[in-house]
């Protein structure tokens, strides 16, 4: 089976496992979007192909993003589902978002980002403008740049249980503190309030050093193993710079 680097997978699927069952996950965009991004950014970026289960946004029903149910349990409960190779694999990244939420927030880029390994996506991201999106929340992805801007497209659509279903966005509606956007089933963005379940597409940043099988499964690195027929150890390996013999 031949291994690839990720940084040459075009866009399309790829596997991780979570939770001990292979999950498909789209390559949504290679390297870093725009300039309004940290430097973390640049890797190979993962969007989980369907939804993986509805989830409370923020059970308060305030829309800060930064100190939402949602982001906590992304970056808990839900990054410990990977495997411990690709779980430390994940990039730490920092993230443009809109801090203290909708109605009074300001925009963070770069280096003010939002430190996260796993996130939702903002509505830039998935291509849509709005009056009340914060629009520095970030720029399309390379899946998503094609997509008609302020109405439905296909490329949104994502799937719970083999129907089609609205998905969480990590964007507040900036006209108020208690509403967010998300992707509605037909692949138009619209907004629900944030104490409302709906469904969630964990995306993540890997780098792009990182091999793919040719079944699509992502792995890391890993050192080889030295074996021995006649009861060596690794005691017989001798010094660092060192000849050794088995």
């Amino acid at each position: 089976m031949a291994n690839v680097l990720l940084s040459t997978k075009a866009v399309g699927s790829t596997k991780l496992t979570v939770n001990g069952k292979a999950r498909e996950f789209i390559v949504v965009h290679q390297g870093k979007p725009s300039s309004v991004y940290d430097e973390s950014c640049n890797g190979t970026w993962l969007l989980m192909k369907d939804i993986y289960e509805n989830r409370v946004w923020q059970s308060g029903n305030i829309n800060k993003y930064e100190s939402s149910d949602i982001h906590s349990y992304l970056n808990n409960t839900f990054l410990k589902l990977f495997d411990s190779n690709i779980q430390g694999a994940i990039k730490q990244v920092k993230l443009p978002y809109r801090k203290n939420g909708g109605s009074g927030g300001t925009t963070q880029q770069g280096a003010n980002g939002l430190p996260c390994k796993i996130f939702l996506l903002s509505a830039p991201e998935v291509h849509y403008e709005h009056s009340y999106i914060d629009s520095g929340e970030g720029a399309a992805l390379s899946y998503f740049a094609s997509c008609v801007t302020n109405n439905a497209d296909s490329k949104r659509v994502a799937y719970l249980n083999g129907s089609a279903a609205f998905w969480w966005l990590r964007s507040p509606r900036t006209d108020g503190t208690y509403v967010v956007w998300g992707v509605y089933s037909v692949g138009d963005c619209d907004r629900y309030y944030a104490s409302s379940s709906y469904g969630i597409r964990p995306a993540l940043v890997l780098p792009s050093t990182l091999l793919v099988s040719d079944d699509g499964t992502v792995s890391t690195n890993t050192p080889p193993t030295i074996t021995s027929t006649n009861g060596a150890s690794g005691v017989n390996l001798g010094s660092k710079t060192a000849a050794f013999s088995f």
